[in-house]
């Protein structure tokens, strides 16, 4: 496999984890079939809680949208990069920020129960 291979697959690669990470959190993310994907780029359509339409690229320079609808690139040129999804949808999805929260308080709580069970099981 070439660099330019690799450097590619390890830009879907970043993609999919992206996707697994926040699909918790949105409504649909995808990486978009109608736009090229490239050893330095790929594109992500993302649909926020809210029901926004968003086209994020994500580039060697982070996540940034580009586009108010999915497989469009048209208004991109003056948003910033985020260093990563999170970023992103932290600015533009205030559900996004509430379920994070709530993922997180539920993890904090199953945590919570396995060790409240561990001292239990040292006593018998």
């Amino acid at each position: 496999m070439s660099h330019d291979e690799d450097t590619c697959k390890l830009m879907s690669i970043e993609a999919k984890a992206a996707i697994q990470e926040v699909s918790f959190a949105v409504q649909s993310v995808s990486i978009s079939e109608q736009l090229p994907r490239s050893d330095e780029l790929v594109y992500l359509n993302l649909k926020t809680k809210e029901e926004q339409l968003y086209c994020v690229e994500l580039s060697v320079k982070g996540f940034r949208v580009v586009g108010r609808q999915f497989d469009t690139t048209s208004d991109g040129a003056d948003n910033p990069y985020f260093e990563t999804i999170y970023a992103l949808l932290d600015t533009v999805s205030p559900e996004y920020r509430l379920s994070f929260g709530e993922a997180l308080v539920c993890k904090l709580a199953e945590l919570q129960g396995t060790v409240e069970e561990d001292p239990s099981e040292d006593a018998k």
